[in-house]
């Protein structure tokens, strides 16, 4: 029911050219632009939002995934949201009209190895502190080197070197190749889905200030009580429909133009173009730079070569992204088995014996079956080896490590362009990157959030700084039309 719902919000080219031309249009209903879509229309700009998916979420989509006993629904890639995601959570809470369907679980890191570092339940920084001090598995010296980098990035600032990754600011602080190995390496390309070699250490930096460096409850695990999909997206479709939003999916952009002082959105090519006054581009950065180089490239718009110019570097720029997949394998269990299974975990990756499972994570009873998830990030290490190959050795890392049966089954989802490559010379781009060149048109997603490597937080901080932008501008324009009318 809720799903005819949302479908009923759907307008043709007609039915949009009736109610008038929106105040906003944003492209893209993934994270940002949900939260781009969300919040101008909280505002009370009249907005259009246009996926070309058939549903909502972007790469916290759902999956239905069958392993052998009736299709299930699951997250089409395993996420770990944290404390320090306000605004994801803040979302999230709006849209529920209340506490979201997430549980909060203090700093607790495990791996299959006998590590356990749990936060102490103190004020920061102690409650981290603490507990170093008090994590089994490790050697002291390694205790101590946690601690000293943590110190050391504190008093800097968490600023590092220009150009520097994370395998030198470890090496720089004196990391034990063993630490590196079981702790950081891992944190690193779960939070990059970069290697440590290449992995921008300034990046690296301030998801440690942000979480470990923050208040206790920001490094909380904040694990949702069913799909990010039921989190985010579909109640945030029910919400944009009950407060007058306009939804389109399975609508793909063509190109943009410039229009009457605002936008113009070319769409299918048997619609009517759609007119704007302003436009957020939340597409991934190859999608726009796309979106944006046929714009400038458009002969027919007038008093467009200045732009050219102008913006033709950082289109340039958008289309430098490198990508990297992430490859989640869901393992099932009969659930009469009920394996004792952690919530999460970390894996002990092992290439000699074929196990790259890197972290686990508890997905609780689904249906007839018990399900986990094991992330593998990083993927293109692993490019020469078969997608079945690897599901069997993290079959048999898990039951090995964890001391539980081996799965009945096991399904596999691969996001090849699941997050950029988050090295030093990345491009940076901010969502107000074409605002003299180009008024009225926002960028937004997990790129334009420099100071992040990809996550869903990034996106969602940049989908509201993108409304806050489009509505800075909406209530100038305003003023500068009262101030004409009154003279």
């Amino acid at each position: 029911m809720a799903d005819m719902a949302v479908r009923s919000a759907t307008l043709s080219g007609d039915a949009l050219s009736a109610v008038g031309r929106p105040d906003l249009v944003v492209v893209g209903a993934g994270w940002a632009g949900l939260a781009a879509a969300v919040y101008a229309t909280r505002a009370g700009l009249r907005v259009l939002l246009l996926d070309a998916a058939p549903s909502a979420g972007g790469r916290a989509r759902e999956a239905r995934l069958d392993f052998g006993c009736g299709p299930v629904t699951l997250d089409a890639g395993q996420h770990l949201l944290v404390g320090a995601y306000r605004e994801s959570l803040a979302l999230a809470h709006l849209l529920h009209g209340g506490a979201p369907p997430v549980e909060r679980f203090a700093l607790a890191l495990r791996d299959s190895a006998g590590l356990h570092l749990r936060a102490a339940r103190l004020p920061a920084p102690l409650h981290l502190a603490v507990g170093v001090l008090r994590a089994r598995g490790l050697p002291l010296r390694e205790r101590v080197a946690m601690l000293r980098l943590m110190r050391a990035l504190r008093r800097s600032g968490w600023r590092v070197a220009h150009g520097e990754t994370v395998e030198g600011l470890l090496t720089r602080l004196r990391q034990p190749a063993s630490l590196v190995e079981r702790l950081w390496s891992p944190l690193c390309m779960a939070a990059l889905n970069t290697v440590p070699e290449q992995a921008c250490a300034a990046a690296f930096a301030a998801v440690l200030r942000d979480t470990l460096g923050a208040a206790r409850e920001a490094s909380d695990f904040v694990l949702p009580s069913t799909t990010l999909g039921a989190l985010i997206a579909t109640p945030a479709e029910r919400w944009l429909h009950a407060r007058g939003a306009q939804l389109r999916r399975g609508t793909t952009v063509r190109a943009i133009a410039a229009h009457a002082g605002g936008w113009r959105v070319h769409a299918a090519r048997d619609e009517p173009a759609i007119d704007a006054a302003q436009l957020v581009l939340a597409v991934p950065a190859h999608a726009a730079a796309r979106l944006l180089a046929s714009l400038c490239e458009d002969a027919a718009q007038p008093g467009l070569q200045a732009t050219r110019r102008a913006a033709g570097p950082c289109i340039a720029r958008l289309g430098e992204f490198a990508y990297d997949a992430i490859t989640t394998v869901y393992l099932a269990w009969p659930a009469s088995q009920q394996p004792p299974l952690p919530r999460w975990i970390m894996l002990r990756e092992s290439a000699a014996r074929g196990e790259h499972g890197q972290w686990l994570f508890d997905r609780g009873q689904c249906g007839a079956q018990r399900i986990a998830a094991v992330v593998i990030s990083v993927r293109a290490r692993l490019s020469d080896i078969p997608v079945d190959e690897i599901a069997a050795g993290i079959g048999r890392q898990v039951a090995a490590q964890l001391g539980v049966p081996p799965p009945a089954a096991m399904r596999t989802v691969t996001e090849k362009r699941a997050t950029f490559r988050c090295t030093p010379d990345r491009p940076r781009i901010e969502v107000d990157a074409f605002a003299a060149e180009l008024p009225g048109l926002w960028l937004a997603g997990d790129y334009a959030w420099p100071d992040y490597p990809a996550t869903l937080e990034g996106a969602v901080r940049s989908g509201r700084l993108a409304a806050s932008r489009a509505l800075q501008r909406h209530a100038d324009n305003a003023r500068r039309r009262a101030g004409a009318a009154s003279n």
